[in-house]
């Protein structure tokens, strides 16, 4: 089933906004064994994972390109939406499936130490949640660049307009000189002109 312009927008546009907001919880939270450690550390998506933000919003870019652009610009966006996608679910998947390592990280850049800690670390709803949107968004970028083949360019306004008509010499002649010469090149198009 290939999508529509409007449908292929939602289905990667919805999963991406919610991706990004969800950068904004945490995704992991432990404890680390250290003295100078206090209490609970919870980690973000965004500091736990800071490449998901910029996947995403390559993967938004892509699909503007897969929207806009013509037959060479649609190829190389086909590549740049999924494999941005794609890169977003391994990032989020790191932090959901290894949360301890998340936040033994946290706490030695919280400490300034070169060594992380040792931790404990469980992954919250909204990582798991993280990850359930980030596969959405790679289902949709999929989706999208797969439909992408089976839609129209731009309207043709949008279009590089034929070469003008060569002058003698070879010189090339634009409408203003034919309205110099006295011409109406707005004429020339019409049904009625021979």
């Amino acid at each position: 089933m290939t999508l529509s312009k409007r449908y292929a927008a939602l289905v990667v546009l919805v999963p991406a906004a919610l991706s990004l907001l969800l950068t904004t919880r945490p995704w992991a939270v432990g404890e680390a064994r250290d003295v100078l450690s206090a209490g609970t550390t919870e980690v973000t998506g965004g500091a736990a994972a800071p490449g998901v933000v910029g996947l995403v919003v390559v993967t938004v870019l892509a699909l503007l390109g897969l929207m806009t652009g013509g037959r060479v610009i649609r190829a190389v966006s086909n590549v740049v939406i999924v494999l941005a996608a794609a890169g977003s679910v391994v990032l989020t998947l790191l932090v959901v499936l290894r949360p301890v390592e998340a936040v033994s990280a946290a706490v030695a850049k919280d400490l300034a130490r070169t060594t992380a800690p040792d931790a404990t670390g469980t992954t919250t709803f909204w990582g798991w949640l993280a990850a359930l949107v980030s596969i959405a968004l790679l289902a949709g970028a999929v989706a999208a660049a797969v439909s992408s083949r089976s839609w129209a360019g731009l309207s043709p306004r949008y279009e590089r307009g034929s070469r003008p008509q060569g002058g003698p010499r070879g010189q090339v002649r634009s409408a203003w000189d034919e309205l110099s010469e006295g011409g109406d090149p707005t004429l020339r198009d019409s049904p009625g002109q021979t």
